[in-house]
């Protein structure tokens, strides 16, 4: 595999966990796993015990070489991960940019990190499948039919792409074009031009042998013109190479029975726990001890892809319904603001944190009532799929894999995990949380609810059989 987070080396969101619990539960499954992952500062600075393999990669970028050491460590028992140590690229204070400015370089960046990664097989053997993530490193599958003769391993191996979110591309001027070394004829609509600039991601749209999305409804959504952010005209063209195979979560982190992060533990038989969960929330944020009142959480990026100006709009009329509403996450310094302001507006029923805090987010899902996603587009998340498990309800806008992993309660009685809205609107969304509300002042009803969405099973095991499934039938 070659990604650009992993956790625990790097992330700065679901790709990182995703990357990590899939090659695990690969592993598990008997599949030989090797990850490839840039040299960050913050991977280097992980705790991870790295090896100094004594191995240099050195790479074309444009019209000169440019060279990477290769660190090697373990995830688990099973998992090598290497790390390509590359300064002049990745030993930088964030991933990709800081204050929300990418970094000028990007472009040359991953499409060093792409060429270094194909060029670790010098070292550690053929791979028979590469698998990239998103679009730091869709040139891989490019690189491999483009420049063949470069690898003389390329014509026995098979790609796969997977697209974790659309709205990512690596869109970049034609005048880097010079840092590919790739013929000019790759500059065209049937390979890697998108109006007029270089698009990374549709390469690897363009050349995988399988491209795979996090959920079969992303996967029919983002070939329409709604939601294909300019490229649905090339997955549609490539239609027979896409399926969608909804992303899955690591019981082994995210569990109310085991979880360190929580002040008592519960599980589906037994949730007395959650009560201490729910005091110990409303004093991390500082409001009012009202355990018969509901509590909403939100732990999110917050920018609009993610709906929280939808939310920063709703929320006076939320608090006038008694509803108390935590909010976890760092984003648009416009939303933070807007948010924080909500904030003064309304002290005893919203409590916002502009951070990135995985204890607080575990707190959150432990300790609320209920969990908001209103994302606009929301290609599988994972929010949802911890909140059934720690029996703390979804409410979600009805796309992508919010509609294939929340089942609403009203629609279909007896079965329902959550709720669901749809249009985008206010009105729409404000109506779903009413309708939570009133199973909430319904015990009976509330338990059932709660006992159906924490026996939902989604995890990585069930996801990791369907890759590898489709690995044996591209080696077929």
């Amino acid at each position: 595999m070659a990604a650009a987070e992993m956790a625990p080396f790097a992330r700065s969101g679901g790709l990182g966990e995703a990357v990590s619990a899939l090659a695990r539960a690969l592993a598990r499954r008997g599949v030989e796993v090797s990850v490839v992952l840039p040299g960050y500062r913050c991977a280097l600075q992980s705790g991870a015990q790295f090896e100094h393999t004594g191995w240099q990669v050195e790479v074309p970028v444009s019209s000169r070489q440019e060279a990477a050491e290769v660190l090697r460590t373990r995830l688990g028992e099973s998992t090598t991960v290497y790390v390509l140590v590359a300064n002049q690229y990745f030993d930088r204070p964030e991933l990709y940019g800081e204050g929300n400015t990418p970094y000028p370089d990007n472009a040359e960046r991953f499409v060093f990190f792409c060429r270094a990664a194909l060029s670790l097989a010098d070292f550690v053997g053929a791979p028979q499948i590469v698998h990239v993530h998103d679009w730091h490193a869709a040139l891989v599958p490019v690189f491999l039919r483009a420049d063949g003769q470069r690898y003389w391993w390329a014509k026995a191996c098979r790609s796969v792409l997977t697209i974790h979110n659309l709205a990512y591309q690596g869109d970049f001027w034609a005048e880097d074009w010079h840092l590919l070394n790739l013929d000019a004829r790759y500059f065209s609509f049937d390979a890697l031009e998108a109006w007029g600039r270089i698009n990374f991601l549709k390469g690897g749209i363009s050349f995988a042998d399988a491209i795979t999305t996090v959920s079969p409804t992303y996967a029919q959504e983002i070939q329409t013109p709604e939601f294909g952010c300019g490229l649905d005209a090339a997955l549609r063209y490539r239609s027979d190479r896409l399926r969608g195979i909804l992303n899955g979560v690591d019981y082994e982190v995210w569990n109310p029975a085991s979880d360190p992060f929580l002040p008592a533990r519960y599980d589906v038989e037994d949730r007395r726990g959650k009560r201490m969960c729910k005091r110990a929330l409303e004093q991390a944020f500082a409001l009012p001890g009202a355990p018969d009142q509901p509590l909403a959480g939100v732990v999110s990026r917050l920018v609009e892809q993610k709906g929280m100006d939808l939310l920063a709009e709703a929320l006076p009329e939320l608090a006038a319904v008694g509803l108390r509403i935590v909010i976890l996450g760092r984003g648009a310094p416009d939303l933070e603001e807007r948010l924080r302001q909500r904030q003064a507006e309304f002290p005893d029923q919203v409590g916002v944190r502009v951070a990135f805090d995985e204890p607080l987010s575990h707190l959150i899902e432990g300790g609320a009532d209920l969990f908001f996603m209103p994302s606009r587009f929301e290609p599988c998340g994972l929010n949802q799929m911890y909140s059934l498990r720690y029996g703390t309800i979804p409410v979600v806008h009805d796309t992508g894999g919010l509609h294939d992993t929340v089942l609403d309660a009203d629609e279909q009685p007896g079965e329902g995990t959550g709720f669901r809205f749809r249009p985008f609107q206010r009105e729409a969304f404000l109506g779903a949380v009413k309708r939570a509300l009133a199973a909430f002042r319904d015990r009976q009803r509330w338990d059932e609810l709660v006992t159906r969405a924490m026996r939902q099973d989604f995890s990585w095991d069930r996801s990791a059989a369907q890759y590898q499934q489709l690995y044996e039938s591209l080696l077929r």
